[in-house]
């Protein structure tokens, strides 16, 4: 069981109105046995793979590549009902490519690669220090708030669609909201967070039933742990311990509480400059790899 490569037949080329070139060779293939189709015909493939360049004699084009779409069909000359082993074999060769990779055919859903989309998410946030780090405070040192220090904060989202034999549900219910506990896809610690999936039940074949699945992260450089200038209406008294609360007591102005900045010990601060201003761990964190996702971005 053979097929095997005469010679082109005709080749023709057309644009598109936006400028998409699509090239279209016949080709006249001869098989072994007049036994043979076009599943043989495949299984020996005899012409160029999907993918390449087009080229033919002294016509190329590097950036026109050889896409999955086929036709084989009985040779023209062949007359309906007698014995053949002569086929006509149409390739076309674009410009225009899809988002697949098709150098592997398709067959088993559970093997097609990752698909991999990005967005950015929205959110208006009400900010607590300036571009430079410093505490967002009015001339009398209390803390700016409202709508005049909400700023628009977008975060980057990556989208990873995969196959599957059975719902991944009992794994990213346990990680969604969570953000990575180890550097991924070039970015530090508890700056990617799995924020949403999305799945559905698909059939393929005699009732083979198999589900896509679709995992959404958003992403911040600076981390998901906020800024939390420290300020109260305690502060630890002179002399006192800074891990036993009852060595915090109130601040008074002409009698009444006052909320102050306090430094890491839980201080009066006597220069706002030196406002204790932590980020803190809220967000839980995981091994987002336990999602099956891949470790690179590519």
């Amino acid at each position: 069981m053979a097929a095997i490569l005469i010679g082109p037949v005709s080749q023709s080329m057309q644009r598109d109105d936006i400028g998409h070139r699509e090239y279209t060779i016949n080709w006249r293939v001869r098989t072994t046995t007049f036994l043979d189709g076009p599943a043989a015909i495949l299984a020996s493939w005899p012409l160029p793979a999907v993918g390449s360049a087009y080229s033919l004699d002294n016509d190329y084009d590097p950036w026109a590549f050889c896409t999955p779409e086929l036709n084989i069909a009985p040779s023209p000359d062949v007359q309906e009902g007698d014995p053949f082993q002569d086929w006509m074999v149409t390739q076309k060769w674009s410009t225009n490519q899809s988002w697949r990779c098709n150098t592997a055919p398709v067959e088993n859903p559970l093997l097609e690669p990752f698909q991999l989309s990005g967005d950015f998410h929205h959110e208006q946030k009400e900010a607590t220090v300036d571009r430079f780090g410093d505490s967002l405070v009015h001339p009398n040192f209390q803390p700016i708030t409202g709508p005049q220090v909400e700023t628009k904060t977008s975060y980057p989202t990556i989208s990873i669609t995969f196959n599957s034999a059975t719902l991944p549900l009992s794994t990213y219910v346990l990680l969604i909201n969570k953000v990575n506990d180890a550097p991924l896809w070039g970015l530090p610690a508890r700056a990617i967070r799995f924020a949403d999936a999305r799945w559905e039940r698909l059939v393929y074949g005699s009732c083979f039933y198999y589900f896509k699945t679709t995992y959404t992260f958003e992403c911040n450089i600076d981390t998901f742990d906020p800024i939390c200038p420290a300020s109260g209406t305690v502060a630890k008294r002179f002399g006192g311990d800074p891990t036993n609360p009852k060595d915090f007591i109130p601040v008074q102005i002409n009698g009444e509480n006052v909320e102050i900045m306090l430094n890491e010990q839980g201080e009066d601060v006597k220069d706002w400059r030196d406002q204790y201003k932590p980020r803190k761990q809220i967000a839980p964190q995981g091994n987002l790899l336990l999602l099956g996702i891949p470790t690179e971005l590519l």
